[in-house]
């Protein structure tokens, strides 16, 4: 028997084969014409979704950064600039007891609300500005049966950038002012009983130091 008819004829694959595979390959998903398709192009209409979504995410963000952000002009016209100043960067903080208050001097320097505090003060948002008079808060003090008076002291005994900063707060009715000169301003129904309760905190708190050495 010769080796032409001994061996195994493979039937050669029709001419069509790769044209069926192509055509199984594409069943599962019926636009993968699309896909391949030249004449498919990103239009107009895409673009213009694509760079809306890029620019209001943009706006978006800078909105949130605007919000959180503290406004400070009302609050330095009120305060001064040295205030201001005081506020945002004294390294020494004092909580000492005025009018209906009872309780020793506690200072606030490491304590962690301190912040909040701050902010408190700081942001415009948080004051009710038709409520400014030109009369000092020892002086509401005085003239209110159930008032409950104390004021913060800012320094910066370290490097000494500004003059020491008092402020006087009046906690049930949240009036603020600065105690050296004589005008008071309320803060609004949302930050009163907040800055009450803080301070009402440190009140309790027993003097100490939280930058303890071993």
């Amino acid at each position: 028997m010769s080796d032409a008819s001994s061996t195994s004829t493979i039937p050669s694959a029709p001419e069509n084969y790769s044209e069926g595979l192509a055509e199984r390959s594409t069943a599962g998903d019926l636009h993968a014409d699309k896909y391949n398709d030249p004449r498919a192009h990103f239009g107009w209409k895409a673009w213009a979704s694509m760079f809306a979504i890029i620019i209001g995410g943009a706006v978006f963000a800078l909105s949130s950064i605007y919000v959180r952000r503290t406004r400070l002009e009302e609050t330095t016209r009120f305060w001064g600039p040295e205030t201001i100043t005081a506020i945002q960067l004294g390294d020494h903080v004092m909580l000492l007891p005025r009018e209906g208050s009872d309780f020793d001097p506690v200072e606030l320097t490491a304590f962690p609300g301190l912040g909040h505090l701050r902010r408190a003060l700081l942001d415009e948002r948080h004051y009710e500005w038709s409520t400014q008079s030109d009369t000092g808060v020892d002086d509401f003090c005085a003239d209110t049966n159930d008032a409950q008076c104390v004021r913060l002291e800012f320094s910066d005994p370290s490097l000494q950038r500004f003059e020491t900063a008092q402020v006087d707060i009046e906690l049930n009715h949240g009036v603020v002012g600065p105690a050296d000169q004589s005008r008071r301003v309320e803060v609004n129904e949302r930050v009163r009983p907040a800055l009450k309760h803080q301070i009402g905190l440190l009140m309790r708190v027993k003097q100490k130091r939280y930058d303890r050495r071993d």
